[in-house]
């Protein structure tokens, strides 16, 4: 029951990748952009990112990890030196968009161009292109995974359809997905920001972790993968950061268990799936084409 049928490296019994979303201020500036540079109330408190980011990193160093970190072009352009960070430590740099834009907000050119745009910029300040993308605000749109396919990336990272890696078969060929649970995102537990219709309670840090926890484990009593959607402007506050420096610590002590960036994951999985080792699920997007029969109107 439940039993993944993916081998992973060295015996390990799952795949485990602690993934970050680097967005900074882009949000106030996309949804507000005549104030938005005026509020510092939320600026300030989005901008804890700077802070959050090399606590992060310093975190990682610490561990002796290299995750992935899927970051916005602007915050690319705007805040090179922090991100720099990022990419002077050896952390994956996968692709977030350009301003946080919701691909399925987008005209098809604008999908194309912003995407375009993102996998520029990630070149220019890391030397290579992105293999992984993921969906600002997880708006995939009826034509992300074709321009994924068309673009040359390994793998997306914003569907919530599974829970092991699976296929997606496009008009342009075929990608894979990582997908991801909403509920392994920190804002739900974490995220109150008023300004921006963020209304959660935020959790002690323990109860958090405890949550986060028992997908991990779920993924390792199953053989599976998991993956996060943190930012650091939430979780890379002292009391936040601290609980979950002990989380993974916890599991590096199961030796058993393989941390290890998305696009490390991903090549080893379409690396048995293309050896014909392994049987993946294939999914077609777009889903659909248009409204189902049933309700379309006439």
């Amino acid at each position: 029951m439940l039993q993944s049928n993916i081998p992973w490296p060295g015996g390990a019994r799952c795949a485990i990748c602690i993934a970050w979303d680097i967005d900074i201020d882009t949000t106030i500036h996309l949804e507000r952009p005549d104030t938005g540079y005026k509020e510092y109330g939320v600026l300030s408190s989005l901008r804890y990112e700077e802070v959050g980011i090399r606590n992060v990193v310093a975190a990682f160093e610490e561990l002796g990890l290299t995750q992935t970190f899927f970051v916005c072009g602007w915050c690319l352009e705007r805040y090179p030196e922090v991100c720099g960070e990022i990419i002077g430590h050896g952390h994956e740099v996968a692709h977030h968009g350009y301003l946080h834009e919701p691909p399925n907000e987008q005209s098809p050119e604008r999908e194309w161009e912003l995407l375009g745009k993102g996998v520029e910029i990630i070149k220019q300040y890391t030397g290579a292109a992105p293999r992984g993308w993921r969906a600002p605000y997880g708006a995939f749109s009826d034509r992300s995974g074709a321009y994924l396919a068309k673009a040359g990336f390994l793998y997306d990272s914003s569907l919530l359809n599974d829970h092991d890696p699976f296929l997606l078969r496009t008009e342009n060929g075929t990608i894979l997905e990582l997908p991801i649970d909403i509920t392994m995102s920190d804002a739900p537990h974490y995220s109150h920001v008023p300004q921006l219709g963020y209304m959660m309670s935020p959790k002690p840090p323990q109860q958090a972790v405890e949550y986060f926890m028992s997908t991990f484990d779920a993924a390792y009593r199953i053989g599976g993968f998991a993956t996060t959607i943190w930012h650091p402007e939430i979780s890379g506050r002292p009391s936040r950061l601290l609980a979950w420096v002990e989380m993974v610590r916890e599991l590096q002590e199961r030796a058993d268990i393989w941390i290890a960036p998305l696009r490390d994951i991903a090549e080893h999985v379409l690396k048995l799936s293309d050896a014909g080792e392994i049987s993946l699920r294939e999914v077609r997007v777009p889903f659909y084409t248009g409204p189902i029969p049933e309700v379309a109107r006439p």
